[in-house]
């Protein structure tokens, strides 16, 4: 409770020092999952700035308008950061939210930020999340033909 108090207020004199008009900015302190479940319509743009993490969040898109017509239509732009290995950092990238997924992300692009280590890229991923993973459908399994 008084760690959570003394980050709200941290935040918002940050929001004073930097000139931020108090309607431009809302302060949260929460567990992410928690607060894109509770936020989640309408949420237009998403930045999950932990590299070594951000991938594994972003399940907390499927079903986010599952029930919901208010947002049916509109894109969810995500930009998610990602460490890969330097030979493939593109295809890492984007097969790590692709995992997470379970479809290729729409119109995808990765831009490399930097190395961050002689054979670790930081690549930032950015993309629209697919309105099937955000009526929460599952994708159909792939056969193999023999």
């Amino acid at each position: 409770q008084w760690y959570q108090r003394r980050v709200r207020g941290w935040l918002l004199e940050n929001r004073r020092i930097n000139h931020i008009p108090e309607k431009f900015i809302t302060c949260y302190n929460k567990d992410g999952r928690g607060f894109v479940r509770e936020f989640g319509d309408p949420i237009d743009y998403v930045l999950m700035n932990l590299p070594a993490s951000a991938t594994k969040f972003l399940d907390v898109f499927k079903g986010l308008h599952s029930g919901s017509e208010s947002n049916s239509g509109r894109p969810v732009w995500v930009f998610c950061y990602h460490f890969a290995p330097v030979d493939s950092p593109e295809e890492s990238t984007l097969s790590a939210v692709e995992s997470v997924l379970g479809v290729r992300p729409c119109d995808p692009s990765v831009h490399l930020v930097r190395k961050t280590a002689p054979k670790t890229w930081m690549a930032c991923a950015q993309f629209t999340v697919p309105e099937s993973v955000l009526r929460g459908e599952t994708p159909a399994k792939k056969t193999r033909t023999e």
